[in-house]
């Protein structure tokens, strides 16, 4: 067992381990390196674990946002077309503007989803 760091009996005072050097009486070993890479290992571990979840989370957000985008794609497509729920007789009917937000926002759906993808 190598150690990395040395203490000095109960307080506070650390040294780093050099080659060749041996600390003097009362200094005892606080960690080897077997605990310091095990530590490191486990630090590795949890960050993967919470990337993982933070990309879910950017996912579902960026999918909900994407639904958004086509729910007022459908809306604005009913209203120039006409269809139910509107009567036709509503501004917007056969109105170019209409048409292009619809078209806008179908748009906006296929980019945030391309983000999606850009993220895996």
């Amino acid at each position: 067992m190598k150690p990395v760091l040395y203490r000095y009996r109960d307080s506070e005072s650390v040294i780093k381990h050099m080659d060749g050097y041996t600390p003097g009486e009362g200094w005892e070993p606080l960690y080897s390196q077997d605990q310091v890479d095990q530590l490191q290992a486990q630090l590795v571990r949890q960050q993967k674990s919470y990337e993982a979840e933070i990309k879910v989370e950017i996912d579902s957000a960026l999918e909900r946002a994407a639904v958004a985008c086509e729910v007022i794609e459908n809306e604005r497509w009913a209203l120039y077309k006409g269809r139910p729920p509107y009567t036709g007789t509503e501004p917007g009917r056969a109105d170019n503007y209409v048409q292009g937000e619809s078209g806008g926002a179908g748009s906006c759906a296929s980019a945030i989803r391309a983000l999606k993808e850009d993220t895996k």
